[in-house]
């Protein structure tokens, strides 16, 4: 039992080592990315209490000439946290192909749940990173505040 504890702590640790390095690159997109953007990235709600939830609305669109078939927004909390304080519902959501110049996914939502907090109030950096075929393509950020 402890030995899956051990492993668990580590694979968790992995992954937040991973998505550190992801979020530390450029606010811009690299030379080369594909020309994939946000149209949209926006929370109803900067400011929570413990056991209320902040819905993020975004949309993506297609400014590339072609298909896009391998896309995703991944979502991070920096400083990372541990879910039993914020919980992503879903922290990777695949998107839908994009199939031609100008196609969007349409409005899509994530939603981050304040379970618990460390102090009376704590604020915290939400990133949105849009990964096009391996490739980060844009990032949107903001601000969160949890209270007690």
């Amino acid at each position: 039992m402890l030995l899956l504890k051990v492993i668990a702590v580590a694979a968790l640790a992995v992954a937040v080592a991973a998505a550190v390095v992801i979020f530390s690159m450029p606010m811009q997109a690299a030379p080369g990315a594909p020309n994939v953007r946000f149209t949209e990235f926006t929370p109803d709600r900067l400011d929570v209490s413990v056991g209320e939830a902040t819905k993020i609305v975004f949309n993506v669109q297609n400014l590339e000439s072609r298909s896009v078939t391998d896309a995703r927004v991944i979502t991070v909390i920096e400083p990372s946290v541990d879910p039993q304080i914020l919980s992503i519902d879903r922290p990777t959501i695949e998107l839908p192909d994009l199939q031609s110049n100008d196609a969007r996914t349409g409005q899509m939502q994530i939603t981050i749940t304040a379970v618990s907090a460390p102090a009376i109030e704590a604020t915290y950096k939400v990133k949105g990173a849009l990964v096009v075929e391996g490739t980060q393509s844009d990032v949107r950020e903001f601000q969160l505040t949890i209270r007690q």
